[in-house]
């Protein structure tokens, strides 16, 4: 094992840890710290693109052997995973079991649950079951220190340590390591659906996914593309706006919503309306959807859009009115909207700050989640946090006060 592969723009670290297991984790953890030593935990590395650079990188720690199932009773629909465990390999498991956990994220095959739960990602699935904050019951994580910290329960109905085990979602890794997390599951439904409307026109579109969401049996995920985006999931899709649908439940209700669905999109002037015929490799593109963005078009800017669900359509006008029309994929119920820009700007810096302004004016906020190298150097991938970011530095300052976990790659040069 070479040590570019953990490289990170441009820079490897001179020491690669794979620890057996969590306390070996943790003492390592503490040797780094009492050094001075810069830390990245790596998973698979699927989502290592994402942040900043380091500010500096001395050293990976691989998780690949905290891959065991800790704990799983089934009959009460929780279950413990080692941090290192692939979520197909999750999915194997509980699939045993008729359960699953709605992370439909990229690369199932080597994204760790670690590392998903530290990126803070969700996929099309968030709009039913919520992101992974509200159905993770606990965690543990490794200290600089050296300790091992047990936060939240296992319990469903015990909120212990609530905001502690939360506070590990989406902080990059930069106030511990996780070893392990327990989850609420969800038993698969019994049958779905899934299907796809085409729009010419971006207002029918929107106004179709709002009618949508509202149907008596509401859909597990809508998502929403623009004609580029389109083409990669269907060569032949010709109209500029298309919209798909999951919806899961009794076979009996399943047959009763592609009828409401159609009815639906056809009251918004859909072009075309169709089910989907080959679903579980639709919504894996989908899931694969931001890395395909990414990797595919590793010289196109990658921005993530979030803003109020009202402000959905403003939203995507306002990415169209650019001098370069992006690709354009979203959660649309929820607006989280992808945009790949192929040529933004000769002025990376502008560029962005400019869209940010105006996604600002939508009261949300806008994430850089891919650049070319020579982009990324000169701008902030993460948005203005607001009066929040004195809470973060409080935490930082607590769990980290040496500041060597993932240094400078998260949210203010955290």
């Amino acid at each position: 094992m070479t040590n570019e592969l953990f490289s990170l723009n441009g820079i490897s670290p001179q020491t690669i840890y794979i620890p057996r297991d969590a306390p070996e984790l943790a003492q390592i953890l503490a040797l780094c710290n009492a050094q001075n030593c810069a830390v990245v935990a790596w998973g698979g590395g699927t989502l290592q693109h994402l942040g900043n650079a380091p500010k500096q990188y001395d050293a990976v720690i691989q998780t690949a052997n905290l891959n065991q199932v800790i704990d799983y009773a089934f009959d009460d629909l929780t279950a413990t995973f080692g941090a290192g465990m692939t979520l197909a390999e999750i999915e194997r498991v509980l699939a045993e079991h008729g359960q699953f956990l709605p992370l439909d994220v990229p690369h199932p095959e080597r994204a760790t649950i670690g590392g998903v739960l530290a990126s803070g990602m969700n996929g099309a699935l968030r709009l039913r079951y919520g992101p992974a904050r509200d159905y993770m019951l606990g965690n543990r994580f490794a200290t600089v220190d050296g300790q091992i910290i047990k936060a939240g329960s296992k319990v469903v109905k015990n909120v212990a340590g609530y905001e502690l085990h939360k506070v590990q979602v989406g902080a990059f890794g930069t106030l511990g390591i996780l070893t392990e997390a327990t989850f609420k599951l969800f038993p698969k439904p019994p049958a779905e659906i899934s299907m796809w409307a085409s729009f010419e026109e971006l207002r029918d579109a929107c106004a179709a996914v709002g009618q949508v969401w509202n149907l008596p049996t509401p859909p597990l995920a809508i998502e929403l593309f623009n004609s580029d985006t389109a083409r990669l999931l269907d060569s032949n899709a010709p109209s500029a706006w298309h919209i798909a649908a999951r919806f899961g439940g009794s076979k009996a209700t399943m047959a009763a919503a592609r009828d409401v669905f159609a009815n639906a999109v056809n009251e918004n002037n859909a072009r075309s309306v169709e089910a989907i015929e080959d679903a579980q490799k639709f919504w894996r593109a989908i899931a694969d959807m931001p890395a395909t963005l990414h990797e595919n078009f590793s010289d196109a800017l990658l921005v993530r859009v979030s803003v109020p669900p009202k402000e959905l359509q403003n939203a995507l006008r306002m990415l169209l009115d650019t001098p370069s029309t992006p690709r354009i994929f979203a959660h649309a119920a929820v607006a989280s909207i992808y945009a790949s820009f192929q040529d933004a700007s000769a002025s990376p810096e502008t560029f962005i700050a400019t869209l940010r302004a105006r996604v600002h004016d939508l009261h949300g906020h806008l994430v850089v989640e891919g650049a070319p190298p020579t982009v990324r150097k000169q701008i902030n991938a993460w948005d203005d946090v607001g009066a929040s970011f004195k809470l973060m530095q409080s935490l930082k300052r607590k769990f980290d006060p040496n500041n060597i976990l993932n240094p400078g790659r998260f949210v203010g040069g955290i």
